[in-house]
């Protein structure tokens, strides 16, 4: 079952997924990539190339957040309290001081005074509001990447992967689907985009080339995003059904409507839509 959205929007968004729309929609929020008619596509040739290698070699995949394991058999306990996850989470200060970080943003910010401590963090999110919290800070330190000639497009990929990460949260829970379980592909995804945009922006500083057309970027995100994502997943060991809702973003086929790909593939779209609703805001 979808999420309950209005009609029409519903509408939009799954024939905006439908064209790979999200894809374009951050290149083009990013201000990067020439006309087709005039920039050079063959980076993108190259990029390819070195994408299609890490089936192969997935030891050049991003590596397992050291305490992801031990996090995610805590997260999907019942048993666990907040203050077992905090004091799991206070065992790596750099992850501890990413939640912080998150805890205090505006996408996250539960109240007008600063969040100081990690206990008082979890005090306020509660058990649930860590799960989805953790995930994301779990996430940040390997998603960090210089644009180069791609500009702003990393920065771009990392809001629209924690908009999306809130919207599949949000979703979930309406229709009663595990949350966290949910949001992981959202991020893994993410991911995937992050290591695409690497794979371009090292093959464009390679052949000195600017770059590429925006339409270009966009295919190659939209194509190759699930699918790292999903060669991540299997790496890291993570659960079949991670695996196949990435899977499903890679496939022609329609999703079912509700299902884990599902919600996936509607999540991109609706984070589009925030972030540029967030830039109309601005304006």
């Amino acid at each position: 079952m979808a999420p309950r959205v209005e009609s029409a929007a519903q509408a939009g968004a799954e024939a905006f997924a439908s064209d790979g729309g999200w894809a374009l929609a951050l290149v083009e929020l990013a201000g990067i990539g020439g006309d087709a008619a005039t920039a050079d596509a063959r980076a993108c040739a190259g990029a390819t190339q070195v994408l299609s290698r890490f089936a192969s070699e997935p030891q050049r995949l991003p590596r397992r957040p050291q305490l992801l394991p031990q996090l995610l058999g805590m997260l999907n306990d019942d048993a666990s309290s907040a203050r077992d996850i905090a004091v799991l989470i206070a065992r790596d200060p750099a992850l501890a001081a990413n939640l912080l970080k998150l805890a205090n943003s505006p996408l996250y910010r539960l109240q007008s005074t600063p969040v100081e401590g990690l206990e008082r963090a979890v005090s306020l999110l509660g058990t649930e509001g860590v799960r989805r919290m953790l995930a994301v800070a779990l996430m940040q330190p390997v998603m960090r990447t210089e644009g180069g000639v791609l500009g702003e497009l990393p920065a771009r990929l990392w809001e629209h992967t924690q908009h999306a990460s809130a919207w599949v949260v949000e979703a979930a829970r309406r229709e009663g689907v595990d949350a966290f379980g949910a949001q992981l592909p959202v991020l893994l995804q993410g991911l995937g985009a992050i290591v695409v945009v690497q794979a371009l922006r090292d093959e464009c500083l390679r052949a000195g080339q600017p770059a590429p057309p925006a339409v270009a970027i966009a295919s190659l995100l939209q194509h190759w995003s699930p699918r790292i994502g999903r060669l991540v997943a299997q790496e890291w060991q993570l659960a079949p059904a991670l695996l196949a809702a990435l899977e499903g973003q890679a496939s022609a086929v329609p999703h079912e409507r509700g299902s884990l790909a599902g919600l996936l593939a509607q999540a991109s779209v609706e984070a589009v839509a925030r972030m540029r609703d967030g830039a109309a805001a601005r304006d």
